[in-house]
């Protein structure tokens, strides 16, 4: 009994010896924390790495790489060509991609690499970039941390106040091959030398710029899709209760809104999409115009009612003339009358500029703040 104690004890030392035979320390690694594709003014695909420094030594505490290449496979080599230690992808937190790589056809090859490597990490974030990728891998934080670091945080931190979207790789890959959904992204910006979140890029069905959605329109999309998971608190100017005082207007009214509803109903009827999307909307009242009572509350809830609706279907109307459809009213479609949508799919962004979309809103205020 012994000896066949000390035989599995032993297999189970050699099967710990022999896994630490490849092993490789952190410093002796390359750690890709953001990777970066862009266009240069001479037409040629740059491709850009930034990943942390671990050495004591080092003064810099973080590495920049740019590279020329069509492959990301191939940039890989160069990179390793500069490099400290072996290339890591496995970490890679977000993908950067320039505004002149999305206004050039099959852009989306390029990412090939990523989706087929096993060891990258599908969940990284794609970010557009308003402008060059190469300024913001050069950009100088000397008030924040390592860009390789800062950027991810600042991504979750505008994503969980709502002023903008989260879309992964592995996200972004069923947007793309998906007919009833067009892609979006969030957009990064370069303002005053610092780093800030400026909105949503919006793709159209080839995969090309279409329009940038502003912050507020980000919350309002964010709405929309059903996508509200942290805080949102969203300001409306309310002109029936305009005041001038001073350069003071007194009619803004600031809530947060939780546990959003969201039922859309569907009909296709002569050769047209309707849809109603109804939204039923918990709020937290934190600025009020007036004093509220229970006489007050109902007049300010139908007026908010009445203004966040009106902005809903604007943004809605943007959709429609911009030719996206980054709500996924396809995917609505396909699901509720598939044999029209399979003979109309390659078209369906003819049948959704001529679809009725109504937006309708129901607030409900469970709390009014401790002033009345």
């Amino acid at each position: 009994m012994k000896l066949f104690q000390v035989c599995i004890l032993s297999v189970f030392l050699f099967i710990g010896v022999t896994g630490c035979r490849d092993k490789m320390n952190i410093e002796d690694i390359t750690m890709s924390l953001l990777l970066g594709l862009d266009v240069n003014e001479e037409g040629k695909v740059e491709m850009f790495m930034s990943s942390p420094v671990f050495s004591e030594d080092a003064k810099e505490k973080n590495e920049h790489f740019e590279v020329k290449t069509l492959s990301m496979k191939e940039a890989r080599n160069y990179f390793d060509s500069m490099a400290t230690g072996i290339t890591s992808g496995g970490k890679v937190q977000a993908v950067l991609i320039g505004s002149k790589m999305i206004e050039h056809k099959n852009w989306y090859s390029t990412l090939d690499f990523l989706y087929r490597d096993p060891k990258l990490r599908l969940n990284a974030d794609i970010v557009f970039v308003n402008g060059s990728v190469s300024d913001v891998f050069d950009l100088d934080l000397k008030d924040k941390p390592r860009l390789s670091i800062f950027l991810p945080q600042l991504l979750e931190t505008a994503n969980f106040r709502e002023v903008a979207v989260r879309t992964s790789l592995r996200n972004y890959y069923q947007m793309y091959y998906d007919k009833g959904i067009t892609p979006f992204a969030p957009e990064l910006s370069i303002v005053e030398n610092k780093l800030k979140m400026t909105g949503t890029t919006l793709l159209n069905d080839q995969n090309l710029y279409s329009k940038t959605l502003s912050m507020k329109e980000t919350q309002l999309f964010k709405i929309l899709n059903d996508k509200v998971e942290g805080q949102l608190s969203y300001t409306l100017a309310l002109d029936k209760f305009k005041k001038d005082v001073d350069i003071f207007k007194e009619n803004a009214v600031s809530f947060y809104a939780k546990d959003i509803r969201r039922r859309i109903h569907k009909k296709y009827k002569k050769g047209q999409y309707q849809y109603n999307i109804n939204l039923k909307m918990p709020i937290v009242i934190n600025e009020s115009p007036i004093k509220l009572n229970d006489q007050t509350e109902k007049s300010l809830r139908d007026e908010i009612e009445k203004e966040l609706e009106k902005e809903l279907n604007d943004l809605v109307t943007s959709f429609q003339e911009a030719k996206v459809d980054p709500l996924g009213l396809g995917i609505y479609a396909s699901a509720f009358n598939h044999s029209v949508w399979k003979k109309n799919d390659d078209k369906w962004i003819s049948f959704y500029e001529k679809a009725k979309i109504k937006v309708n809103v129901e607030i409900i205020i469970f709390d009014k703040g401790i002033s009345m």
